[in-house]
């Protein structure tokens, strides 16, 4: 198995594959090349300072006769560009994309052909410092992480790799609605992202805006109006159901998290990847104009970034 980038998410399950004793190799550029190769992946849990280094077999290309069982690319939403011509020159069989993604799998699909490509969500949050990744890594069967086919079957391929990621402790469920449930998950980020961004990536503040709150309120629920209107499934249900909840109670609930240590660290990629959040906003917008109904709280929170 191949492990296309090294930050957090990309070293969070390079290291528990290895553990696990499954082979796994990863694919990192530049600085971190070097580091992942002289000092292995160091990984310090901020949630209660536990740190492991993992010695990961390193390579820092990518060769067309290069042959991988399976190959997960955990970059950010705009590097997908410059990878994906790389991609196509390879023979690997399976792709998995893990990356955040609200308008869908075509441009991979035109890439690579329709039978390489499955979808996968991932594993960790948190951020990369300098060499050492400051994150947790989800393991709660309470939340299983969902891969699947883009035509929602279930395949031998899929189980495989399923059970693979389950052998290195990650509980995972066989998604029929994988690209659904990217589409749902990027919206919601994208607003969030723009909002943290406005408040210098501090939870905290951004805690304290009940003003910009409810504006992420009323704009997820337009948001899902959206994605509605062009024929998405709101995925995983319960995020139907908390955007039906009364305000105040949303409000209260996304206070609690952005004042917990949790949400801290899982927030904490917005700040690293300022570009990839811009892309998102991106994407949303193209879904609003698309769907031709009024958003206008979307409209607020992504004015500064659609122009």
């Amino acid at each position: 198995m191949l492990i296309i980038g090294a930050g957090v998410n990309g070293s969070a399950c390079a290291a528990a594959l290895f553990e696990a004793g499954i082979d796994v190799t990863v694919l990192a550029r530049g600085d971190r090349y070097a580091q992942v190769r002289d000092e292995g992946i160091v990984i310090e849990n901020p949630l209660n300072n536990r740190r492991s280094v993992t010695k990961v077999p390193v390579i820092e290309h990518l060769e067309p006769d290069d042959l991988y069982d399976y190959v997960l690319v955990v970059v950010r939403k705009n590097q997908m560009a410059d990878l994906l011509p790389v991609l196509a020159q390879n023979r690997s069989p399976n792709v998995v994309f893990m990356s955040n993604n609200i308008l869908g799998p075509d441009e991979y699909v035109k890439a690579l052909g329709k039978g390489r490509v499955m979808l996968g969500f991932v594993f960790a949050g948190g951020k990369r410092d300098g060499n050492v990744i400051r994150a947790f890594t989800i393991k709660s069967p309470l939340l299983r992480v969902p891969f699947g086919e883009i035509d929602g079957k279930t395949t031998p391929r899929l189980e495989r790799l399923a059970g693979l990621l389950r052998q290195a402790g990650f509980h995972i469920r066989i998604s029929g609605n994988i690209v659904d449930f990217l589409t749902t998950h990027g919206a919601v980020v994208a607003l969030l992202a723009q909002l943290l961004i406005k408040r210098g990536c501090d939870t905290t503040a951004l805690a304290k805006a009940n003003d910009d709150l409810r504006l992420l309120v009323d704009a997820r629920r337009e948001a899902f109006r959206v994605l509605r209107v062009l024929g998405c499934t709101i995925t995983p249900w319960a995020e139907a159901v908390i955007s039906m909840l009364p305000a105040c109670l949303q409000i209260a609930g996304l206070r609690i998290l952005l004042n917990s240590k949790f949400g801290k660290v899982g927030c904490s990629h917005v700040s690293q990847a300022p570009d990839e959040m811009r892309e998102l906003a991106m994407e949303l917008w193209i879904l609003v104009d698309k769907a031709g109904v009024p958003a206008p709280a979307i409209g607020k929170i992504l004015g500064s970034v659609t122009g």
